[in-house]
């Protein structure tokens, strides 16, 4: 007998470490086998998805697509395919200026993967010996970004030695105001992380290029829905 679609969320939550990606694919076919099978079960799985990973701006969003959406089960997989398609990577390997060396504290796969179209730009291991640091944000709101503490340390650095930081914002990691609220009162209560306002940085890159950061943290791709507001584990 196959285990409970919500033990199997259990079980990915204990498998997916902090500094990794989300197994989009795997969340996706849980989620959709309760929109199918046990649809009043999945504002329940959502929020324990939330409960596990607070810190992860694409487990909100992808949430919120969901339970907003008028068939949760085809809502799930276009939203999984939408993250697993973010062209950000692309973009950001696209934007860089020739030769230049990059600082990347915490940054993701698909960043590492993406910079294989440069050769000619050097990643430096220790971001304060590189021209221009470039932090993954984890979740973003209207004006802040939420960065890990290892990036937030290597930011600090960069900042006061007057050196570009670019923020990037993968599809999903930005979310509107209600939400973006929710997701700050679970992570100030479990630390790990930094809120920088969108001052901070230099420019942004998000799935439609590098540009100003203020034009990049201007369009949530998801609703606040109020079921995701307010609400106590």
């Amino acid at each position: 007998m196959s285990a409970h679609p919500l033990e199997q969320l259990r079980s990915l939550a204990r498998s997916w470490g902090p500094d990794e990606e989300l197994p989009m694919t795997e969340v996706a076919a849980v989620l959709d086998q309760l929109a199918t099978e046990s649809p009043g079960s999945l504002l329940q799985a959502c929020r324990r998805l939330i409960e596990y990973f607070p810190a992860a701006g694409p487990v909100w969003w992808l949430s919120a697509r969901v339970l907003s959406a008028a068939d949760p089960a085809e809502a799930v997989w276009q939203a999984a395919d939408e993250l697993s398609e973010d062209p950000t990577g692309r973009m950001f390997a696209d934007a860089l200026p020739p030769s230049v060396t990059v600082g990347l504290p915490g940054h993701s796969r698909a960043v590492a993967l993406a910079l294989r179209r440069r050769p000619d730009v050097t990643v430096e291991k220790k971001p304060g010996r590189a021209d221009l640091v470039v932090v993954t944000a984890l979740a973003g709101g209207p004006a802040d970004l939420l960065v890990s503490a290892r990036a937030e340390a290597a930011i600090g650095h960069a900042v006061k030695s007057g050196k570009p930081v670019w923020a990037l914002v993968a599809r999903g990691v930005l979310l509107p105001q209600g939400l973006w609220e929710q997701l700050l009162l679970r992570v100030q209560a479990s630390g790990g992380c930094g809120v920088l306002s969108a001052r901070t940085f230099s420019a942004g890159v998000s799935d439609s290029g590098k540009g100003a950061i203020d034009a990049v943290l201007s369009g949530p791709t998801c609703p606040a829905v109020a079921e995701l507001l307010g609400w106590k584990s």
